[in-house]
């Protein structure tokens, strides 16, 4: 069985949606530990999403895990650095006292932009040649949108923040506007 498949099958045993992760990047996934799948060496905890998307210069990569500590701080890390595109959701899910329907519900929503999303970033002109689109969603540390040399476009705080961040994005995307 092929490790995105294994990754998958973890997912959807857990009652979770899969993200799509492109084919060049897919062949290269590793199980790297329980719930960490990575096609790139893992040096830092991906619950360490700062430590992610400050680096700059990486090639490209996808990580999903799922990864936390303490009672009630769980997330579930998918982490996609491909062509014009750096994309970090740090979802919530799987602490003592979260709600695993409603979770799941919220990445299943946030995952099904995210798809939308990573085919038609690559064909927008209006993203200069070099450049990346940035999106953090976080349901602990805030969500935003970004280009390079432009201001943050922040989403609001909690659960709601990194959908509707991935539909603000996807929007602007489709309008090909600023």
């Amino acid at each position: 069985m092929a490790e995105v498949d294994k990754a998958r099958e973890l997912f959807q045993e857990a009652g979770l949606a899969f993200p799509d992760i492109p084919a060049e990047l897919a062949g290269s996934l590793k199980e790297q530990d329980k719930w960490l799948f990575s096609t790139r060496e893992i040096s830092m905890s991906p619950y360490n999403l700062r430590y992610y998307v400050d680096e700059m210069g990486t090639k490209d990569y996808a990580i999903l895990s799922h990864s936390g500590h303490g009672v009630n701080s769980y997330a579930i890390q998918y982490y996609l650095v491909y062509k014009a595109l750096r994309m970090f959701l740090h979802l919530g899910w799987g602490g003592a006292y979260m709600d695993f329907k409603a979770d799941a519900t919220k990445i299943h929503e946030s995952f099904a932009l995210a798809n939308e999303i990573i085919p038609i970033v690559q064909d927008v002109r209006t993203i200069p040649a070099g450049d990346r689109l940035t999106i953090v969603g976080s349901d602990f540390y805030g969500s935003y949108w970004s280009l390079p040399g432009r201001n943050r476009r922040e989403g609001p705080e909690g659960s709601k923040g990194p959908a509707v961040v991935l539909a603000r994005a996807l929007r602007w995307l489709q309008s090909g506007a600023d």
